[in-house]
């Protein structure tokens, strides 16, 4: 081998690792870029799943108190109510028919 092929080899062999190094570096800012983007995205998630909580939560300690459930004296009012609309309503029907010669 001449100096010259020497030089040339020795100086390929620089010019080689110089590219593989930059190579290294745009893979590695690739993956960085992707795993900041992959962090982004957890935290958003966090804070959505920190904010629903919080919300879920001032909803239970805010919830308007349940409903009392009837007393016995009011369901048979009701019911007493309810059966006389039906027949008030049945007595109508019927007197309309008879009216119009249906019975």
């Amino acid at each position: 081998m001449t100096q010259n092929e020497i030089i040339l080899f020795v100086s390929g062999l620089l010019i080689g690792a110089q590219i593989m190094a930059v190579i290294v570096i745009v893979l590695d800012m690739r993956d960085a870029r992707r795993d900041l983007t992959l962090a982004e995205k957890h935290r958003r998630r966090a804070a959505a799943d920190l904010f629903l909580n919080s919300f879920r939560t001032y909803r239970l300690e805010n919830r308007p108190p349940l409903p009392q459930p009837y007393k016995p004296a009011e369901v048979e009012a009701i019911a007493r109510d309810l059966e006389l609309s039906l027949y008030d309503a049945v007595d109508r029907i019927e007197g309309a028919a008879r009216k119009d010669g249906l019975l």
